[in-house]
Order: structure tokens, then C-alpha cells, then sequence
């Protein structure tokens, strides 16, 4: 065999290995693709609706630091060293009771935050009946650069696959809405008892 076809093979077994190695990188993103939920997608103040459930964002407050009244009127004040991005919504169920899971805010460049996951703080993780709306607030804790274009998503809280419902709600932060907030948030947020 010529030096050059021991060359032109070489190159080849580089490029074949090169490129079976890229396609094996690829291949689970393309999977985990397919496996998404469907999204129905909205904005604040408009019912979002799934086969499953609906979702209507009413609210959405910026604050600096929360405070919970407890036993005899004393308050727990809570500081962020961000902001907490309190999102109070209306959930109501299509069918059957349904349980909200897998709630999260994502903001501009697909960045991901769960609720704020603080003790004192209330959980909405309850479930929700056929046909009649009912409130829930969901509290996240981000850096005060990340408010813009942020959304808040709602998936079920049965194991996801690919036939299962997802909110997307734009909270119609943009640019310059969101540098207003996160300059000037509430001082004190007082949580509501009920």
C-alpha cells in the first residue's frame, strides 16, 4: 500500500471516528426532545389551557424581602440576597383533582429556578378540583439580573412523558420593566395568612 492511500485511510478512520463520536453526543439531546411535555403557551391575565388543567397568572410582585405574620403577630422577615418573585395565580382542574408539579420561573437564556424552597414559606402543592378556580402563589428566589422575560411553568406532578400538559405563562417582564422592578422592589412583601 502507497504512502498516500496509508494517508487518505488515516484521514478517513479520523473523520468516521470523529463523526460517530458527534452523533453520540447528539443523539440523547434529540430523545430527551421528544420526551417534552406539550406547552400551551400565554401571557398575564389570560387563562393558559391544558386537557388537565388551566392556569391564570393575576399577579406578580418583586420584592426584597418577605416577612410571614405568625403566633401572636409576630412577624419572620426573610431577606433575599436577590429578589423573590412572588407569581399568585388561579388554578383550576379540567377533569379530575389535579396536583401542580414541576412549577418553575425560567427566564431569558432558558435559565431554570424551582420555588424558593425556604421552610417558612407556604407550599402550594395542593390539589385542585374539576371546574373551580383557586388560588396559589409561588415564590422564587433569583439574582436581581435574571427578572427579564422571565415565565412561570407549570407541569402536572405525575410522572412526566410526552402526552403530558405544561404551562408557559409569559409574565410580560421585558428589559426595561424588569430593571424598574429589581432597582426598586417592595422593602417588606407581607404574605397573606388564611
Amino acid at each position: 500500500m502507497s504512502v498516500a492511500r496509508k494517508a487518505v485511510a488515516a484521514v478517513l478512520t479520523v473523520a468516521l471516528a470523529a463523526l460517530t463520536m458527534w452523533l453520540h453526543t447528539v443523539e440523547p439531546h434529540i430523545k430527551s426532545r421528544v420526551q417534552d411535555p406539550l406547552a400551551s403557551k400565554g401571557r398575564i391575565g389570560a387563562a393558559v389551557d391544558t386537557p388537565d388543567f388551566s392556569v391564570k397568572v393575576t399577579k406578580v410582585d418583586v420584592a426584597a424581602a418577605i416577612s410571614k405574620p405568625s403566633f401572636l403577630n409576630k412577624s419572620k422577615v426573610m431577606k433575599s440576597l436577590g429578589l423573590f418573585v412572588i407569581v399568585q395565580t388561579q388554578i383550576r382542574s379540567n377533569k379530575k383533582p389535579f396536583t401542580p408539579g414541576h412549577v418553575r420561573l425560567v427566564t431569558r437564556g432558558d435559565v431554570t429556578y424551582a420555588e424558593s424552597g425556604r421552610a417558612d414559606l407556604p407550599d402550594t402543592s395542593g390539589g385542585f378540583e374539576p371546574m373551580r378556580w383557586a388560588p396559589a402563589t409561588y415564590i422564587f428566589e433569583i439574582p436581581k439580573d435574571r427578572l427579564a422575560g422571565a415565565r412561570l411553568v407549570v407541569g402536572t406532578a405525575d410522572l412526566l412523558n410526552a402526552l403530558s400538559g405544561e404551562t408557559w405563562i409569559d409574565l410580560g417582564l421585558d428589559g426595561d420593566q424588569a430593571a424598574r422592578l429589581a432597582a426598586h422592589p417592595t422593602a417588606d412583601y407581607v404574605l397573606k395568612t388564611s
